[in-house]
């Protein structure tokens, strides 16, 4: 085989060639596995990054709020001092508390904003006198300079901003307040400190190592203190849907992250006070990475397709060299049989099965050429058997007609003359081998009607013939000759009334013909001797020509499905039964041969 064959075969060929019947093949079982491991993989390895998002998120927010944290722990601690306080106890109870106690917490509130960077301003609201002491001013006066003391008694917020401007970001100060109470948890006063809004703004920002794309600092109702968002300080979260609903979500899972849309939360609750830090990341951002887990994907799609391709290559050149391998071996037998007692492949084994095939194949059609030739050879002795010269059937007629014509009418005479013309005409056709049942049949009867018309009421006879078997095809002259040896062998010389029975019905699959006489019978050494000849096809004795004649003829053209025997008892009669395959073309064992093709 050449080198281009496997190209020169896949353009013949082209989608059914073994080339692209592997290349699917092997195409398709590597997709089956590389498909499910790259859903695997992308859905690891999304929850893995996935994971590594939300810890880093969540690491990141826990630790701002612990920068967070100092911003209100501060104030939470001077509350604790002021709410502890004796003198302010007595300041926040007294109708005119002394001076000793005003000192005291004048002192305590110009400690408190002289110890600390991020405090500005201390005070202490009287509740019940309405009056204010603050640390800047160091005595106490009436609320009206004070704008916060309103806000705080109007909603009791917590955290406040001033000036208040709403969707602007110019705020200056923010106020954080908590109430003092008596041993009865009464209020009694309010301890509040002022931030400066600006360096509150940094702490927030400082405090994240890697700012992220959204920050907000929410009290617990809600209150937006910080946004990177200007519009939306100093707003209810609930005013705007989104994140009111993110609120609610991010603000029970404090120390954790969570996905809301194409989002990550993560949440961390201030340890002194009821606010809440919330980062805002938008997951695209962080998954970058994926670009490179696409290109893998898609590098290892391609290299899929191209290690079928080369699979397929190389497995069909192997395929097509052993074929090639198959015919150099069949064109030149003496190769093969060099080859035939060597293991080399399936291959071999294939060309040497091949081989014997046709050398089969071979020896079948020489031996049907010689059972055809010696069809006609065993057809020609029956047909001389008979009285079959060519001239004496055309003779034969023109007396039928030289008859009729004298006497102008049919007569016994000419009944039998066109009787013996219609045998001898069937019996001489060397055309046709092979006959229909009934043509044999009708055949057969017109031999009988003959013996019937010359031995008159003596001969009785019976047929009972199946029209379930007259369409099938069977061996020409077959029934006549043991119809003739019944009348001449079993039934001359007996003065009672001859009886020949003639039955044909199908049984199995199989024609079966049954002629019954009751004649003088076979003598058993004689009806064995010629069952034995029947069954070997051989004999020495010419008692058994004629049967076996009709047997190797049969043989010839059913092979094992037929037979042939002889039923007999003494002063019984005697019983032929033959049988043959119910086949309704014969054409196949007799057309074809080489004989006939020369």
């Amino acid at each position: 085989m050449k080198e281009n064959s496997l190209f020169k075969f896949i353009k013949l060929y082209r989608w059914r060639s073994i080339f692209f019947r592997y290349l699917f093949s092997f195409f398709l079982i590597i997709l089956a596995i590389f498909i499910p491991y790259n859903i695997f993989i992308w859905t690891y390895y999304n929850y893995v990054l996935e994971k590594e998002i939300t810890d880093q998120s969540t690491t990141v927010t826990l630790k701002s709020k612990e920068i967070f944290d100092l911003l209100t722990s501060e104030f939470f601690a001077d509350y604790r001092l002021a709410s502890n306080s004796s003198s302010v106890q007595s300041y926040l109870t007294s109708a005119s508390p002394s001076e000793e106690v005003l000192f005291n917490c004048k002192d305590m509130l110009t400690s408190m904003t002289s110890d600390s960077d991020i405090i500005e301003e201390a005070f202490l609201y009287d509740l019940k006198n309405g009056m204010v002491l603050s640390s800047r001013t160091g005595r106490t006066s009436e609320p009206d300079g004070y704008n916060w003391t309103y806000t705080y008694a109007s909603t009791k917020l917590s955290f406040m901003m001033f000036p208040r401007k709403v969707h602007s970001q110019d705020f200056n100060t923010l106020y954080i307040c908590s109430e003092i109470t008596d041993s009865h948890n009464s209020p009694i006063g309010v301890f509040c400190a002022s931030l400066d809004y600006t360096n509150f703004v940094d702490i927030v920002k400082r405090s994240f190592e890697e700012e992220p794309d959204r920050i907000f600092i929410v009290s617990d109702i809600g209150l937006i203190l910080y946004s990177d968002s200007p519009d939306l300080i100093n707003t209810i979260m609930f005013e705007h849907g989104d994140l009111y609903a993110a609120f609610n979500s991010a603000k029970q899972v404090e120390g954790n992250s969570i996905f809301y849309d194409d989002t990550i939360i993560s949440v961390a609750k201030s340890t002194f006070s009821h606010l809440l830090l919330m980062s805002y990341n938008n997951r695209s951002n962080f998954i970058k990475d994926f670009t490179n887990l696409k290109i893998l994907l898609l590098l290892g799609g391609i290299s899929i397709f191209v290690l079928s391709f080369f699979l397929s290559l190389f497995i069909s050149l192997r395929q097509y060299h052993s074929v090639a391998v198959i015919m150099d071996s069949l064109n030149d037998p003496d190769k093969l049989a060099m080859n035939k007692n060597e293991r080399l492949s399936e291959f071999f084994y294939i060309s040497h099965t091949i081989a014997d095939i046709s050398h089969e194949n071979s020896h079948i059609s020489s031996e049907l050429d010689e059972k055809v030739a010696a069809l006609k050879k065993y057809q020609i002795a029956a047909l001389q058997a008979q009285i079959n010269p060519h001239f004496l059937f055309n003779t034969l007629q023109l007396i039928n007609l030289s008859i009729m014509k004298e006497v102008k009418k049919d007569i016994a005479a000419t009944r039998l003359i066109s009787l013996l013309s219609n045998l001898l005409h069937y019996s001489y056709d060397t055309e046709h081998y092979t006959v229909t049942v009934q043509q044999e049949i009708d055949n057969a009867l017109k031999y009988l009607e003959i013996q019937q018309v010359r031995y008159k009421d003596h001969l009785r006879i019976i047929s009972d013939i199946s029209d379930e078997c007259t369409s099938f095809e069977t061996v020409k002259l077959i029934l006549q000759p043991f119809i003739e040896n019944s009348i001449i062998h079993g039934l001359k010389g007996k003065t009672e009334e001859w009886l020949i029975v003639f039955r044909c019905y199908l049984r199995n699959d199989s024609v079966v013909y049954e002629i019954s006489d009751n004649g003088c019978g076979i003598p058993p050494a004689q009806l064995d001797r010629l069952n034995t000849s029947i069954e070997s096809l051989c004999s020495d004795t010419p008692e058994s020509i004629g049967i076996l004649n009709i047997a190797q003829r049969l043989r010839l053209i059913f092979g094992s499905q037929c037979s042939l025997r002889l039923e007999s008892a003494s002063r019984a009669g005697t019983t032929v039964i033959l049988e043959h395959k119910a086949l309704n073309d014969l054409s196949f064992y007799l057309e074809g041969t080489a004989s006939e093709k020369k």
